[in-house]
């Protein structure tokens, strides 16, 4: 599983919006896992809330590290670009400090998503 964000080089880079575009990529792949194994076309809406609840308590460490490692990736200067390692760190300590807002959030994305499927 691999996100690519050099097809965003036309626009204006944004560090931000960038991390979250790895990570709702990193969930999405979680998210169609969850459903194969399960043989489901979408997980019942009364359901999205304990489903993410264990990802994201599961996948958190896997999270952090898809991150950085999508990060160096992407950017080759990523180790040596003080700023850019630093924002990236605080976004991510930011992410997990409120565990609540931040599966919210995923539950929300999850139930767009699906929607967005019918």
């Amino acid at each position: 599983m691999e996100y690519n964000t050099t097809h965003n080089k036309k626009t204006q880079f944004n560090l931000p919006n960038t991390i979250k575009n790895i990570t709702f990529y990193f969930i999405k792949q979680h998210y169609n896992k969850y459903l194969e194994d399960r043989e489901l076309e979408t997980i019942p809406k009364d359901e999205i809330g304990s489903v993410v609840d264990q990802l994201y308590t599961d996948k958190e460490q896997e999270l952090k590290k898809y991150i950085r490692g999508t990060m160096r990736k992407n950017f080759p200067d990523y180790d040596k670009n003080f700023t850019m390692k630093t924002t990236t760190e605080e976004i991510i300590l930011e992410m997990f400090e409120d565990p609540d807002f931040s599966k919210n959030r995923l539950a929300i994305e999850i139930e767009n998503y699906q929607e967005g499927k019918k």
